[in-house]
């Protein structure tokens, strides 16, 4: 009997390449629901305790109906939570194998250490789903210690795929129609650390490319796009490149950015913030925060909600602070979480208001956006030259328009052609 195959997937943009990825190697087993499947494969995320309870929850509810594999990074970072009666466990490293594991009749469990196995996912087939948006996973890893991090326990040290496979990739991808680039990676301005290679090569190899796409550039930590960023922001400058700048400072307090092991501090953050404002109009910044770090007392935490007041970015990823395997962290004495709660709500209101304002400033403008997907209500969503999102009601996907922007919420623009 063939298999009947659903991928369902958790967590961040390298996730989902994987799991571009592992479709391409069952297509021939693909259905397009999981009402549909025999088999469900869940691509897993584990940087989250939440995360966890629902990926937890999301198997319980499967396995009694159907085969259930679990891939992904959670079989590295907290093995033991995965549910014994699954029919196969697939780690990051093995997802050549993934047929072995599906068509194994015993349980297989294949999880290896080196995440240079399988060499660059670059050399990779994918199937990517029909938006405009073509993700290319430019290194895999991280350079970094940070305390509370499990991520670089599933993912490993940094490893940086070669500039010509992912040119070429995203050639491959600009010829089968995609318009909108998705440079991703654990932390893309380690890209090159591990080869000698730089980011700012890789930018200017693809923006060589005589095509019209957007590229937006995946989260870059602050410590490491420290010694290139001049030369960064002059590529920012770049027709293809949004004006999208992701850098996590996680806290506004040095003292917990020294017990976090981040690598900088608020002053060099604040700097290449700064740098990027100065020389790019419209900058989209966003950046990651985490609340209730152990030792992130009173003080540390109005530092944190002052700096956010000073920068004023247009996104924040807000992160309640959850302990995860394995770390420094989650040996530390832990914030009760009635005040994680209320350190994250009086943040969160004063993001929604931040990026409410912000996006106000746009409402009369004119722009070019990319319609990248239609979304699930009817509607279009394109965007403009530095990734803001704008919701249309009509439109094709992969077409450059002129909108104007009409109205904004905290979370999108409002435009018409």
């Amino acid at each position: 009997m063939q298999h009947k195959i659903f991928v369902e997937t958790y967590g961040c943009t390298q996730n989902k390449g994987d799991s571009e990825i592992l479709k391409y190697l069952l297509k021939d087993y693909l259905v397009e629901s999981v009402d549909e499947a025999d088999t469900v494969i869940i691509n897993t995320c584990g940087v989250k305790g939440q995360t966890e309870k629902k990926i937890i929850l999301r198997i319980s509810s499967l396995i009694n109906s159907k085969r259930v594999i679990v891939s992904g990074c959670l079989p590295k970072i907290n093995l033991n939570a995965i549910d014994e009666r699954v029919s196969g466990i697939i780690g990051t490293n093995d997802l050549d194998h993934i047929l072995d594991v599906v068509n194994s009749k015993e349980k297989l469990t294949l999880i290896s250490e080196d995440n240079r196995r399988l060499g660059p996912k670059t050399s990779f087939k994918k199937i990517r789903d029909d938006s405009t948006s073509a993700i290319v996973q430019i290194s895999e890893g991280c350079a970094g210690a940070c305390s509370f991090c499990c991520t670089r326990f599933a993912r490993g040290r940094v490893h940086s795929f070669p500039i010509q496979e992912i040119v070429n990739e995203v050639k491959e991808a600009l010829s089968e129609g995609y318009r909108e680039i998705l440079f991703t990676s654990q932390d893309t301005a380690a890209y090159g650390l591990d080869t000698g290679e730089t980011l700012t090569s890789l930018l200017k190899n693809t923006f060589s490319i005589d095509e019209k796409f957007m590229l937006r550039l995946g989260m870059a930590n602050p410590n490491h796009i420290k010694s290139f960023e001049k030369e960064l922001v002059e590529l920012y400058k770049d027709p293809h490149m949004y004006r999208f700048l992701h850098i996590p400072v996680q806290s506004g307090d040095d003292r917990v950015l020294l017990d976090m092991k981040r690598g900088h501090k608020i002053k060099e953050f604040l700097d290449t913030v700064s740098l990027f404002r100065k020389n790019i109009e419209d900058l989209y910044l966003c950046t990651d925060v985490i609340v209730g770090f152990p030792t992130e007392d009173e003080a540390a935490f109005e530092n944190t909600y002052k700096l956010v007041e000073k920068i004023r970015p247009d996104k924040i990823n807000l992160t309640r602070f959850s302990p995860r395997p394995g770390t420094d962290s989650s040996k530390m004495n832990q914030i009760p979480t009635w005040i994680v709660k209320e350190r994250s709500r009086r943040l969160n209101l004063l993001r929604k208001n931040i990026s409410s304002e912000i996006n106000k400033s746009y409402v009369g403008r004119n722009f070019e956006a990319l319609i990248t997907e239609k979304n699930k209500d009817g509607t279009y969503t394109g965007r403009i030259y530095n990734n803001k999102p704008v919701i249309l009601e009509d439109g094709n996907v992969g077409d450059f328009i002129d909108v104007i922007v009409e109205d904004a919420t905290s979370t999108y623009l409002i435009g018409r052609r």
